[in-house]
């Protein structure tokens, strides 16, 4: 027993020499890597699995039909109606199915979105789904997605929808930090635009955000964008759309020395912001978050528009877009058919509805009634025969696009400054 001590003694030495033997190069190498690529869930369809023979190739959509966002909706609407009936003149798809279109209501109470969703699912049979702007429907149908496998096409600029890495989820226009990184290189960066002076860092920003799911996203974003660019941090203003909220922004304009406005609000409530800023602010420039550009400016709006157009120091109205892949939605056969039908020129959200529609269909006349050879083909991953160069999605769902700041005229179009 005189030994054990001993003995213990040199047991431990071994073992903490044999430790620090690890702690070279053989520890820092990982025991195991896994390829991310081979262990993506894709939902419990297979590749080989068909929509019955005979049934029509549907793209659902659900779009706010009721409500504040009904005019946004309608304006979805019209645009995509006309989208599909010029697919529908091209003739059927190779595996001989008619394109259709199916429109639901994704207005009421919370989660109408998921139950309308469903529906086009079971009830409709869509190939794929497009959402509106609306961050909480896109988040309900990213949920869906997962469960069921069906592409989803969304319009939300919410980035944590693609974030996640849904392999069913994709986002046709700009996420919030594409347009905040947009938004603050225009306005800290410039040399020659908004910027004034030799300090474009220095500017004073008011950023105006609407006390709900898609402008508190925004906000943050645009904050800590600004924030990297060394600026004076924006003051922030939250407006929940009450008349004492209006008259308080009212009162802030007013009162205080602005070299730029941002607004993060949907395209409703920027009405009543514009409005605002139009009596109190005249020459400040503004920056509309594509929501809250969807319907206001020059787009679908003719007495708020031609306001615009009619005060020179006003004309400095920007939002983020890029040139769509497919075609210029804002002229044309389209145009000139949506102002036939509507009596209003495209807006924002026309346009989007519109090359929504058609991207879908582009592709469904490359891989058929198939939604895993759809999903792979928007995220140009091929469609098994053939390698998709054209749709505009990276595999997390991401857009390709170059999103830049561009001006809102009233000639009804965007263009570059």
């Amino acid at each position: 027993m005189r030994y054990y001590p001993a003995f213990l003694c040199l047991a431990l030495f071994a073992v903490n020499a044999t430790a620090r033997a690890q702690t070279g190069a053989d520890a820092a190498k990982p025991y195991a890597t896994l390829d991310r690529q081979a262990v993506t869930y894709r939902g419990p369809v297979s590749s080989a699995e068909k929509e019955p023979p005979g049934q029509p190739a549907v793209i659902g959509m659900v779009l706010p039909l009721q409500g504040t966002q009904q005019a946004e909706g309608k304006a979805f609407l019209a645009a995509a109606q006309l989208a599909i009936q010029e697919e529908q003149a091209r003739g059927i798809l190779p595996d001989g199915r008619r394109l259709d279109l199916v429109v639901r209501d994704e207005s009421g109470q919370w989660g109408q979105a998921s139950t309308e969703i469903l529906k086009l699912f079971d009830q409709n049979q869509a190939l794929a789904i497009v959402t509106s702007s609306n961050g909480t429907s896109a988040h309900l149908a990213e949920q869906i997605a997962t469960k069921l496998s069906i592409p989803i096409l969304t319009l939300s600029s919410d980035p944590s929808t693609t974030e996640t890495n849904v392999p069913w989820l994709f986002r046709l226009g700009p996420s919030d930090i594409d347009q905040a990184r947009a938004f603050c290189q225009r306005i800290y960066a410039s040399k020659d635009g908004i910027a004034f002076g030799s300090a474009p860092a220095r500017q004073r920003v008011l950023l105006i955000a609407q006390t709900d799911h898609d402008g508190r996203t925004g906000a943050a974003e645009f904050e800590k964008i600004a924030k990297r660019f060394g600026a004076v941090p924006p003051t922030r203003f939250e407006l929940d759309n009450s008349p004492q909220s209006l008259r308080t922004l009212q009162d802030l304009l007013r009162t205080t020395e602005l070299d730029a406005v941002v607004v993060w609000t949907d395209a409703p409530s920027a009405d009543a912001v514009l409005s605002l800023i139009r009596s109190s602010r005249p020459s400040a420039p503004v920056f509309l978050s594509r929501k809250a550009a969807q319907l206001n400016a020059v787009f679908g709006r003719p007495a708020l528009s031609s306001q615009f157009a009619q005060a020179p120091t006003n004309r400095a109205l920007f939002t983020v877009d890029a040139p769509f892949p497919i075609a210029s939605a804002s002229t044309g056969t389209f145009r000139q058919r949506y102002i036939a039908q509507t009596g209003m020129t495209p807006s924002l959200a026309a346009n989007d509805a519109y090359e929504a529609v058609r991207l879908l269909a582009a592709a469904l006349r490359v891989t058929g009634a198939n939604r895993v050879l759809l999903r792979d083909y928007l995220a140009n991953q091929g469609n098994g025969q053939e390698s998709s160069t054209s749709m505009p999605f990276d595999p997390a769902g991401n857009s390709l696009r170059e999103f830049s700041v561009v001006q809102l005229q009233s000639t009804d179009r965007a263009s570059t400054p």
